[in-house]
């Protein structure tokens, strides 16, 4: 793996939200050592009924072990890139928090009736959001997908299905209902985005926004990267991802090959 082409996702610098993210979500994995965070946090059926709006919308925070901060930070890191790099920071974090609810409902609604006890924590949600995300996009411009360089391929729009599944046998213990809801809420927002853009903030308040945030904007530290509203042009066709060595993107540009899992 060329580890340049992992922290500098298309060759650019690292985005603002993005290297938040993961400084963020380190911090609080550090917290919940102090903090009943998880505790406090985590993601039940209930949740929904008993309108916790907290748990609701920041349960993919919390992360349960090492291995499930480092796996979920590796599998975010690109593709979130990606995302703030076409779609402006704030909206991103707008992004990111609206498709945590509506996963968060999905798991809420189903999880009443098959598993009432079973709490969820982490941003795999997020991850297989994004993954679906790019598997609709792409395989609009790329059908099928070449599986390594082998002469076999799959269609490209199920390939994070196969993704939930393998981890799914894998890792028993993990949530396959929230990587499934996550997948579902991914799948919904590519095929219908201009959907989802009616419901986030119009550009012109989140320009306010940034032009008031203007001082602090200011201050985010060289080599990272923030992408303000007036920059962004959401009306423009989707680009298919470019080749790179990293481990995430759903494609290589030439061959269509699978180049790595969450």
């Amino acid at each position: 793996m060329n580890w340049k082409s992992y922290v500098f996702p298309g060759g650019h610098a690292p985005a603002a939200l993005t290297t938040g993210l993961v400084v963020f979500l380190t911090a609080i994995y550090l917290l919940s050592f102090v903090f009943a965070l998880r505790e406090n946090l985590s993601l039940a059926p209930e949740s929904l009924f008993e309108l916790q709006l907290s748990r609701l919308s920041m349960y993919p925070l919390v992360h349960l072990s090492p291995f499930h901060l480092l796996f979920n930070v590796l599998a975010i890191w690109a593709p979130l890139n990606l995302f703030e790099e076409t779609h402006g920071t704030v909206y991103t974090g707008v992004f990111l928090n609206m498709s945590a609810v509506f996963t968060g409902i999905l798991y809420c609604l189903l999880g009443k009736l098959l598993y009432p006890g079973v709490f969820v924590a982490g941003a795999s949600g997020w991850c297989f959001t994004l993954f679906a995300f790019y598997s609709f996009k792409e395989s609009q411009i790329r059908p099928r997908t070449r599986i390594f360089n082998t002469e076999y391929s799959i269609p490209t729009l199920y390939t994070p299905i196969i993704l939930v599944v393998a981890i799914a046998v894998i890792i028993p213990g993990s949530s396959f209902w929230g990587h499934f809801f996550g997948l579902c809420v991914g799948y919904a927002i590519g095929y219908k985005e201009s959907w989802f853009h009616k419901i986030t903030p119009p550009g012109w308040i989140i320009a306010k926004i940034e032009k008031v945030l203007d001082g602090l904007i200011r201050l985010i530290p060289w080599g990272i990267t923030y992408y303000r509203e007036k920059d962004i042009d959401r009306t423009k066709d989707y680009q298919p991802l470019m080749a790179t060595d990293t481990p995430l993107p759903l494609h290589n540009d030439y061959s269509g090959t699978i180049l790595g899992t969450a």
